[in-house]
C-alpha cells in the first residue's frame, strides 16, 4: 500500500463497517515541520508535509527555529488587534524570542549541525524571498554581501541579542574595512555641528538605568547596556578623529575589525573583557570631549555611567594583573577621563596602576618583546611613551611623584607613520610626517623628560626641603628654553608644504603653552608670594600673555564640542593666576609700571574666553570659582585704578590666591585616619567608605596641565 494515503483514503479505511478494518502503520518521520510541532500532531516528514499541503498552508522545517516561525509568522493572516507597544520610533515592536534568553536548539535540530553555515541562510533567505513575493512584496535582488549579512543576522539571533531590529540594522555599520562606512562617518571632525539633542552625549540618550532597551550585551551573567550601530560609529569617530590624535596609543583599523568580531556575538568571552572595558571608557571620553551641556543640568560627568560601567568590567583585573595590552590602554583613557571629570586622587591612582602594570608586562624594555612583529613592536613603543608623558601630566598636577623614571626605560620612539595607514596584517607604511600623530607624541615625550626635571630639581621632597633653590629654578629653565629654541623648531608640527590642518594647530599650540605653563611653574609660588623682582615678573607676564595670544584664535572653540577645550581652561587658568599677580599689587618699585595695562587687557582677554568655557565645560566652571575672589580683586582694581589694591584689600593679598603648595599636598581631604579621596572621619570615629558616586569635589588645588 503506498505510504502516502490521501485524507479520503484515510477517512474511508477508518470508517465503521469498512471492510478494511486493519490500520497502516504511517512511515517514521525524522523530523517535523513547525505547523506540526506546534499543534502536537504526527508530521509525514515531506516538503511540504501531507498536513499542510491538505491545509493549504506553507510548511517550513526548523533548520534555524527562529527564522522558521517568524516565516510562519508572516505567513498567517493578520488579525485585527490591538496596538502594540511602540518601539520608540513609531512602529511596532515585536519579538521573536524572549529577550536575554538564549534559544536552545531541540533534538530534532541535530541533523542539520552538519550543514554549512552558508547553505543554511542561503535556504532561508530563499523562503523568506518566496514568502515576501506570494504576499505581494518586493523585494531587493540579491547583492554579493547578501550571504554574508544573512550570516550575522544568524549569529546576532542565535545569542538572542534582540529582536527584529537584527534584520533592521545590520552590521556593515560596524564593517569600516568596507567603501559604505568611510562615506557614511557620522562625524567629522569637528564636532561644531552637532545638534542640540546631542550636545549633553554623542547617543541621544545616555545609557540607560533599565537593560530594556534594545541594546545592551552579556557577559557571564550580566547584560550591560550598549550604543545601538548608528551611535557606537558616532563615539568612535568622535574620538578618532578628535581624542585620540593627542593620546595615540591604539591603532584604529585594528581596534575596529577587533570590535566587530567581539560584537557579532553579543556574548563577550573572558580575554575579551579588557578590550571591551577600552570601549566603553571610548565612549565615556568622547561623551565627555563633545558635552556642551550647559551648566546645572547635570550632577554627573558626561560619560559617567560608561564609566562605571568600563570600571565595573575590569573589577580586580588592575590588582591581580590579569590582563593584556588593552588593559594598559584602557587604564590610560580611564586617567585622562577622571582628570577631564576632575577628580584628581582617581587619576592619580589610575595611571599608577597603568605603570605598574607597564613594568608587570615587561612594556618598559624592548629587548624582552622577543618574537614581535613590526606592527606589534610600533604599538608597544606607542602605548609606552603615551603612558610615559600621561604619567607626568597628571603627576605634575597633582604635584606628587610621577611612576616611571628615566633610567628604567629602554624603549624606541615610533617611528613617524600615519595611523590610517597601518594595519596589522601588512608591513609598516612609510613616514608621514604630514599625517602622523607620532610627531606630536615625541614633542610630548621630550617635555615629559623636562617635566620630570622639574620634579626632581624643585618639587621632589629631597630637593625642596630647604625652600626653592633659585639655582635649581634657573637651571631647570635654561634647559627649557634651550629646547624650545633648537630641538622643538626641527620638529614639522606644521607642514611646511601645505596649509595646517585643525588638529596641527592645535597640537602646535598645545606644545608651546605647555611649555609656558611648565615655566611658570617654576616660579608660580614666588609668583603668588608677591615678593618677585623685575625680572621674573617680567619673564612671567610675558608667558602668560603668550599662552592667551596662541589660544585667541580657538575662542570659538568654547562653544563646540572638542576636548582641546580641556586644555585651553587650564592653559587660561594659569595664565589668568600669574597676570593676577601683576595687577594685585604695585609695580612701580620693580620697574614693569610700564606694562600695567598690557597686562590688563591681557587679564579681560583670557576671563572672557575662560567664561565662555565655563558655560559649557565644568574644569572651567570649577576654574573659574578657584579664581572668583582673586578675579573679584584684580576687576576692582582695575576699575579704581592701580593704586587701589593697598586700600581696598589690606595687606593679606595672599590669601586670595589658589593652588598653593599645601592645598595641593591635601588634595582631597586626605589626612590622619582615612586615605586620600577615599576615606573621611564622620565626626563620631567613624570611617565612611565611599564609591564613585559618593565622590563629589576633590578639593581645590589643581590646575591641571
Amino acid at each position: 500500500m503506498n505510504d502516502s494515503l490521501s485524507a479520503t483514503g484515510r477517512i474511508d479505511d477508518d470508517a465503521p463497517g469498512s471492510p478494511k478494518r486493519k490500520k497502516v502503520r504511517a512511515k517514521y518521520a525524522p523530523k517535523a515541520c513547525v505547523s506540526c510541532r506546534r499543534s502536537k500532531l504526527k508530521c509525514s516528514g515531506e516538503n511540504p508535509c501531507q498536513r499542510c499541503s491538505d491545509c493549504g498552508r506553507r510548511c517550513f522545517y526548523s533548520e534555524d527555529q527562529t527564522a522558521a516561525e517568524a516565516l510562519q509568522n508572516l505567513s498567517r493572516p493578520t488579525p485585527a488587534q490591538a496596538p502594540m507597544p511602540s518601539n520608540g520610533h513609531g512602529g511596532p515592536r515585536r519579538s521573536l524570542m524572549p529577550r536575554h534568553d538564549v534559544v536552545d536548539r531541540r533534538a530534532s535540530d541535530a541533523g542539520i549541525m552538519g550543514t554549512t553555515m552558508e547553505a543554511r541562510m542561503a535556504r532561508i533567505e530563499n523562503m523568506m524571498e518566496a514568502l515576501v513575493q506570494d504576499r505581494g512584496f518586493g523585494f531587493p535582488p540579491r547583492s554579493s554581501g547578501s550571504l554574508e549579512r544573512s550570516i550575522e543576522r544568524d549569529d546576532f539571533m542565535a545569542d538572542s541579542f534582540q529582536a527584529d531590529g537584527v534584520f533592521q540594522t545590520p552590521l556593515e555599520v560596524l564593517n569600516t574595512g568596507t567603501p559604505l562606512m568611510r562615506t557614511q562617518q557620522l562625524l567629522p571632525p569637528d564636532s561644531s555641528f552637532l545638534e542640540p539633542r546631542l550636545r549633553q552625549s554623542i547617543s541621544e540618550t545616555s545609557p540607560p538605568d533599565s537593560l530594556d532597551s534594545a541594546s545592551s550585551i552579556r557577559v557571564g551573567s550580566k547584560h550591560f547596556a550598549f550604543p545601538p550601530p548608528a551611535d557606537y560609529q558616532k563615539y568612535i569617530g568622535f574620538f578618532f578623529d578628535d581624542f585620540h590624535p593627542f593620546h595615540p596609543c591604539v591603532n584604529e583599523a585594528e581596534f575596529r575589525t577587533r570590535s566587530e568580531k567581539m560584537l557579532v556575538s553579543r556574548v563577550i568571552h573572558t580575554n575579551e573583557v579588557s578590550f571591551l572595558a577600552l570601549n566603553y571608557i571610548i565612549f565615556a571620553c568622547s561623551d565627555i570631549g563633545v558635552d556642551t551641556t550647559p551648566a546645572g543640568l547635570t550632577s554627573k560627568p558626561p560619560g559617567w555611567q560608561w564609566f562605571q560601567i568600563a570600571d565595573e568590567l575590569v573589577g580586580k583585573r588592575t590588582l591581580s594583573g590579569r590582563g593584556d595590552l588593552s588593559l594598559i590602554q584602557f587604564l590610560i583613557y580611564e586617567a585622562l577621563y577622571l582628570t577631564r571629570a576632575d577628580k584628581p586622587n582617581a587619576a592619580y591612582n589610575v595611571i599608577g596602576l597603568a605603570c605598574r602594570l607597564c613594568f608587570q608586562f615587561g612594556l618598559h624594555q624592548q629587548t624582552l618583546w622577543r618574537n614581535c612583529p613590526p606592527f606589534a613592536v610600533h604599538l608597544r613603543q606607542r602605548i609606552f611613551w603615551t603612558l610615559y608623558y600621561t604619567d607626568r601630566l597628571i603627576s605634575l598636577s597633582c604635584r606628587r611623584p610621577y611612576g616611571i623614571r628615566d633610567h628604567d626605560i629602554d624603549v624606541d620612539e615610533p617611528s613617524w607613520i600615519s595611523d590610517a595607514e597601518l594595519n596589522s596584517d601588512q608591513p609598516l607604511p612609510e613616514p608621514n610626517i604630514n599625517q602622523s600623530a607620532n610627531v606630536y607624541l615625541s614633542c610630548m615625550v621630550s617635555w615629559a623628560k623636562l617635566a620630570g626635571d622639574v620634579w626632581d630639581q624643585v618639587f621632589a621632597a629631597v630637593a625642596s626641603e630647604n625652600g626653592i633653590d633659585s639655582e635649581k629654578v634657573a637651571n631647570v629653565d635654561a634647559r627649557i628654553t634651550h629646547w624650545r629654541a633648537v630641538s622643538l623648531p626641527i620638529i614639522p608640527l606644521l607642514p611646511v608644504d601645505r596649509h595646517p590642518e585643525t588638529r596641527q594647530r592645535r597640537q602646535h599650540v598645545l606644545v608651546h603653552t605647555r611649555l609656558d605653563y611648565l615655566r611658570i611653574l617654576l616660579y608660580r609660588s614666588t609668583m603668588v608670594s608677591l615678593n618677585y623682582d623685575g625680572n621674573t615678573g617680567h619673564l612671567c607676564g610675558d608667558l602668560a600673555m603668550d599662552t592667551i595670544s596662541r589660544l585667541k584664535p580657538f575662542d570659538l572653540d568654547a562653544k563646540s564640542g572638542n576636548t582641546f577645550r580641556f586644555h585651553m581652561a587650564v592653559s587660561l587658568g594659569s595664565a589668568i593666576l600669574i597676570l593676577s599677580t601683576l595687577l594685585i599689587r604695585d609695580l612701580s618699585p620693580i620697574g614693569l609700571d610700564g606694562m600695567h595695562a598690557v597686562y590688563a587687557d591681557a587679564f579681560r582677554e583670557g576671563i572672557a574666553m575662560l567664561q565662555d568655557l565655563a558655560i559649557y565645560l565644568q574644569v572651567a566652571r570649577r576654574i573659574m570659582d578657584d579664581l572668583k575672589d582673586v578675579a573679584n580683586a584684580v576687576t576692582t582694581i582695575l576699575n579704581e585704578g592701580p593704586g587701589a589694591a593697598s586700600h581696598l584689600l589690606g595687606p593679606d593679598l595672599g590669601q586670595l590666591f589658589p593652588y598653593g603648595e599645601v592645598e595641593v599636598g591635601l588634595l582631597g581631604g586626605g589626612g590622619f585616619g582615612g586615605e586620600s579621596g577615599m576615606q573621611s572621619w564622620n565626626g563620631e570615629g567613624v570611617v565612611d567608605l565611599g564609591g564613585w558616586d559618593e565622590e563629589g569635589r576633590e578639593g581645590g588645588g589643581v590646575l591641571w596641565i
